[in-house]
């Protein structure tokens, strides 16, 4: 079943407004469930949860809703919850209320009853102390490809019948091309300008080609900053799942020289770590091409991805991003230089 494009929407973070790039990716890319699961969906106060619905009908799952559990009529119940396979809880983004009481009993019936829970948690919002011991995804609930990844990895994990996935796409080859040339001549045109206003606009110009980068590869990004200016875009990339469960978080920096600066890797760790992000990327620019940048001796920053945005691009002509990220990953790991 074909579904709909991506459609472009705007996802608040915090109090800035963020928009999130327009990505066409076929939810037939991730799983499909040979017999019908029923989830019951419920949220932490009135909301849109069209997304949602789509994301499970495409994935072959049947929703249930608090207005049909209600109808004892129509529906068999186990105690307060009606008979289901699991139980999804979205928690919104903005939190001027208090959690419903309600929404504490659903959950505490279906984990006494063993029914497997699914919480998708809107960044920056935080989660209440006593649900962390349930999975969690923090991830923005009108961004589909995460979604369809999310609930496909869940319903893996507790078992359900599913068919084969088809791996991540790899980049078009005229994408490719495209954005590298566009990096190269990045130096050519800045020599030309010159200095002042030319600096600013070449970093928004390489912000630019790096979000198109992450787009063609298949993920879904939204461009985003801290009061800081440290995180430039957030990604969730089809096939990096089980090893990323949450967002990616890019800083992109142009480098006239190595190393890379301590403090821009513990701002990147910390950033990540603060957000319930479990990895960063710093994606970098050397000014000069022939020159070798590094991290810096003596330090570890378990959780920071670092990558050459030209070498990254090479490296797409061969193998999909969500490859590259998961041996970068294994890299940082097992403790071997990169």
């Amino acid at each position: 079943m074909d579904s709909p494009p991506l459609a472009q929407h705007g996802v608040r973070a915090g109090a800035e407004s963020i928009e999130l790039d327009r990505t066409v990716v076929p939810l037939t890319d991730t799983l499909r469930y040979r017999r019908n699961v029923r989830c019951y969906l419920i949220a932490e106060h009135p909301t849109d949860l069209s997304s949602v619905r789509e994301v499970l009908s495409d994935l072959g799952v049947e929703v249930v809703e608090p207005a049909q559990a209600f109808d004892a009529a129509t529906l068999p119940r186990r105690g307060w919850l009606p008979t289901v396979d699991m139980v999804c809880a979205i928690f919104p983004a903005d939190h001027g209320w208090e959690t419903p009481a309600s929404l504490y009993l659903e959950l505490g019936e279906a984990v006494g009853a063993g029914i497997p829970v699914l919480l998708f948690v809107e960044p920056p919002r935080r989660l209440d102390a006593a649900l962390f011991s349930l999975p969690v995804a923090r991830i923005p609930t009108n961004n589909r490809v995460a979604l369809a990844s999310q609930f496909s990895l869940f319903l893996q994990s507790v078992g359900k019948s599913s068919e084969l996935a088809i791996p991540p796409r790899r980049t078009d080859s005229f994408d490719l091309k495209l954005i590298s040339r566009e990096l190269a001549e990045l130096r050519q045109d800045f020599e030309i300008s010159g200095f002042g206003e030319a600096i600013q606009s070449t970093a928004r110009r390489l912000e630019d080609l790096a979000l198109r980068l992450f787009k063609a590869s298949g993920a879904e990004v939204v461009a985003t900053s801290d009061d800081e200016g440290i995180g430039d875009m957030a990604a969730w990339v089809p096939g990096t799942e089980r090893f990323i469960p949450g967002p990616l978080l890019v800083e992109v920096k142009i480098l006239r020289k190595g190393p890379v600066a301590r403090e821009t890797l513990e701002k990147l760790q910390l950033y990540a770590l603060t957000r319930d992000a479990p990895w960063s990327l710093l994606l970098y620019y050397r000014w000069k091409p022939a020159g070798r940048i590094s991290n810096p001796k003596g330090g570890a920053w378990p959780n920071v991805i670092v990558l050459d945005i030209e070498e990254l691009t090479r490296r797409l002509r061969h193998e999909p991003l969500a490859t590259v990220l998961n041996n970068e990953r294994n890299a940082i790991i097992h403790g071997l230089d990169r």
